[in-house]
């Protein structure tokens, strides 16, 4: 397989995740949507642990080693990332012993349906966030976060029953707010009580979002 094939000139430039690893498991070949999610220039080829190592590093990567499902029988797999996306992968080998990866993000697969009156962990808030900013459902989408060390309980008795809101990993509250324009969170921020109150961007990341926030 080679960049002129017609499968992946018609794919190199779409949503889908492809990459081609040697029997090394070195990245050979990889479209954009591959290096964009997991940090990559342009012309890298790191190995599948260097990958790993370095979107660890940048907050990004899988929860927790997958390396024995990759290794098991079964092709396709479900990975939660760090920064809240959900990623369905296959995996086929290839004639000279390495690996042809897919993946598809499937984040917004889920509905985004937050569990009424319940904080969620920093990790599990990241899902949702980025379950919302997948589903186009939950647009326009606003964000609001809280001082560190807020009670959440004060907090979680005056939201709406399809608000979400969680724990950050610095201590603040962070309220979800889907299917609501700037200026009904304005309004709801202000009743809620001093509230930092970000509009979320189409197409970013749950990390890029709470990078605003």
């Amino acid at each position: 397989m080679n960049s002129s094939d017609l499968w992946w000139q018609a794919l190199s430039d779409g949503p889908v995740l492809l990459a081609l690893f040697d029997a090394d498991g070195r990245l050979r070949l990889a479209n954009a949507a591959f290096r964009a999610a997991w940090a990559l220039a342009p012309q890298a080829q790191p190995s599948r642990d260097e990958m790993h190592q370095a979107a660890r590093a940048a907050g990004l990567g899988p929860v927790g080693d997958t390396g024995e499902r990759r290794r098991g029988a079964v092709p396709g797999y479900e990975e939660v990332w760090r920064d809240g996306r959900r990623y369905w992968w296959v995996e086929q080998p290839t004639q000279d012993g390495g690996c042809a990866c897919t993946g598809l993000d499937i984040s917004g697969l889920r509905g985004g349906r937050a569990p009424f009156g319940q904080l969620l962990d920093a990790q599990a808030g990241k899902e949702l966030l980025q379950s919302l900013l997948s589903d186009s459902r939950a647009w326009p989408l606003c964000v609001a976060t809280t001082a560190a060390g807020a009670d959440p309980q004060a907090l979680l008795a005056r939201i709406r029953g399809e608000d979400g809101c969680a724990r950050l990993e610095d201590g603040r509250l962070l309220l979800m707010l889907p299917s609501t324009a700037p200026a009904q969170a304005a309004a709801l921020v202000e009743r809620l009580g001093g509230l930092a109150l970000t509009e979320a961007r189409w197409g970013e990341s749950a990390t890029e979002l709470l990078l605003r926030a």
